[in-house]
């Protein structure tokens, strides 16, 4: 059975929760334990965690006829397992909020918060600091929150990191961010930093796949961001939604990379060798369908399978890559022809 991947924090990542801490009470005031009505909590909206549940679904019960009904109902049995813990062992670390008015506003340990209600208590633990910690402490201190937790999905691990990263530029701008930085901000591993900085600019189409959780491994949507031909990258999504482990997808995409230099190869070799003279008009077409169809027609044939691979990384949309695929198609069966002419 395959071991299941942790994104768990290292022990310098644990000790730095308490540092950033520490950063924060620099730069907002003093801060104090102390233990707080339920009541008079309220949660952060910006929290990158995303949860759909929230306090009234909490103390008012969920409404089946909400859209996210499933959802929420999903997210309210994993608080219930939190809120037996609670009522046999309490909390064991404080959630950290900030005064709000009259109100606390949960910084970290919204999950703990609505157990504790579920739980039937009417006060928690606390540590409050008496002003909102600046963006970038803020944001440092929820994902330290976030990220101890295993039941993230991908799509909120990569907004934590993206949130994290433009409060850091905003208060210590210009910067570059790069995973160097990433590593020395959160003390992930390099790389990890780096699969991160990867998938924070990946394409529209894997981006929509892990926001859906049909991708949810770090690891292979840091591949999957580094394949530029869109029919690849979306054969290659589809393989990984299938089940393909790492070590297929990234087999499978260094037989692509091998085809594709096959394919260079074979087109600067059959140019080299095309007569430079009595050429015929082939004409022309804006169609690539046209073009497409053309090429099935003769690769069906018996003697052409063989070249088969080296047109299945064409991208038909792009009238360059098709343009290009006519020509080799015209190399080939200069080539395959010339010793019956």
């Amino acid at each position: 059975m395959t071991k299941k991947k942790r994104f768990g924090v290292s022990t310098a990542l644990t000790r730095g929760l308490s540092e950033t801490i520490h950063v924060v009470e620099n730069n907002s005031g003093t801060y104090r334990n102390v233990v707080l009505p339920l009541s008079r909590i309220e949660l952060d909206p910006d929290n990158p965690r995303k949860l759909a549940i929230g306090l009234v679904d909490v103390r008012e019960g969920l409404n089946r006829q909400d859209p996210l009904y499933p959802r929420k109902a999903a997210e309210l049995e994993r608080l219930k397992e939190l809120a037996a813990t609670i009522q046999s062992s309490g909390i064991i670390n404080p959630i950290v909020v900030y005064k709000r008015g009259e109100l606390y506003r949960v910084v970290a340990g919204e999950r703990r918060c609505l157990s504790s209600i579920l739980a039937n208590k009417h006060e928690i633990e606390a540590r409050v600091f008496n002003e909102k910690p600046k963006g970038f402490e803020l944001k440092l201190v929820q994902w330290i929150e976030n990220t101890a937790r295993e039941d993230l999905t991908l799509d909120e691990r990569i907004e934590n990191v993206r949130d994290l990263l433009r409060e850091y530029q905003e208060q210590h701008s210009p910067t570059e961010v790069t995973a160097s930085l990433l590593r020395e901000l959160t003390g992930l591993s390099l790389p990890q930093a780096t699969y991160y900085m990867a998938v924070l600019n990946a394409p529209a189409d894997l981006k929509a796949a892990i926001a859906s959780s049909e991708i949810r491994s770090l690891d292979k949507a840091a591949v999957l961001s580094g394949i530029e031909l869109e029919g690849l990258r979306k054969e290659a999504i589809q393989a990984c939604i299938r089940g393909c482990s790492l070590k297929d997808l990234r087999q499978l995409l260094a037989q692509q990379r091998d085809l594709s230099k096959k394919q260079k190869h074979l087109f600067l070799q059959t140019k080299q060798q095309r007569p430079l003279s009595r050429r015929i008009n082939m004409g022309t077409t804006a169609q690539a369908a046209v073009v497409k169809e053309i090429i099935d027609a003769i690769l069906g044939q018996a003697k052409y399978q063989k070249y088969v691979p080296i047109f299945s990384t064409i991208e038909w949309s792009q009238v360059k890559h098709s343009t290009l695929a006519f020509r080799q198609l015209v190399d080939i069966l200069e080539r395959e022809l010339v010793g019956q002419v």
